[in-house]
């Protein structure tokens, strides 16, 4: 009987030095903590705005590292093992500063073509104008029709580009001068066949 205590006694012995030994069954709770923040330092940035593939992709690791870390936990203690979940961590936060320092640059950029095209856009839409005045000789009715439809539509999105950059929506103002181009683009490609002759 003092034999088999002796042996409950060593192994409880053993498994609370394994388990004191071999810290590597603590989840990096710190480093999750660090992660975390970083990802709300870039979305605070607008990251997601600005840069939104790569902060899908930030978002992404922290959901596979997340998974990994309630997966370890289902694991007996000694059976835990969170090294590559630390290397995960550390590779997130580096996404994530390094996002934090690229969106507002990004931005800035996007500040500033927008300005210089929004500049630009009405002396555009005065020159495709007067291309379709120049060019409405020998096309039908239905066509002339066609291509003032395509202008009013692009003037709107001009007009719609304005207001949002003026009220600080950069990526709605980008995304209406996209639409601006898009109509000049067609009134473009009706025109241009009728140049050649």
């Amino acid at each position: 009987m003092r034999l088999q205590h002796n042996k409950v006694n060593l192994i409880v012995a053993v498994t609370c030095m394994v388990c004191f030994m071999g810290g590597c069954a603590k989840a990096p709770d710190a480093e999750l903590a660090a992660a975390k923040q970083a990802i709300q330092a870039a979305k605070d940035a607008e990251a997601d705005v600005f840069m939104s593939k790569n902060y899908a992709n930030l978002e992404k690791a922290m959901e596979m590292v997340e998974t990994e870390i309630a997966r370890q936990k289902t694991k007996f203690v000694m059976m835990r093992k969170y090294k590559n979940v630390t290397e995960m961590l550390e590779k997130t936060l580096s996404l994530a500063n390094e996002l934090t320092a690229e969106a507002p640059k990004i931005k800035a950029d996007m500040v500033k073509m927008l300005k210089e095209n929004l500049g630009l856009v009405d002396g555009m839409l005065q020159a495709t104008g007067k291309d379709i005045k120049r060019h409405s000789r020998g096309q039908s009715k239905a066509v002339i029709d066609e291509l003032k439809g395509y202008l009013a539509e692009a003037d709107s999105a001009a007009a719609r580009a304005k207001a949002n950059f003026d009220t600080g929506n950069v990526m709605g103002a980008k995304d209406e001068f996209g639409e601006v181009q898009a109509y000049i683009n067609k009134i473009t490609g009706i025109l241009k066949p009728k140049e050649k002759e």
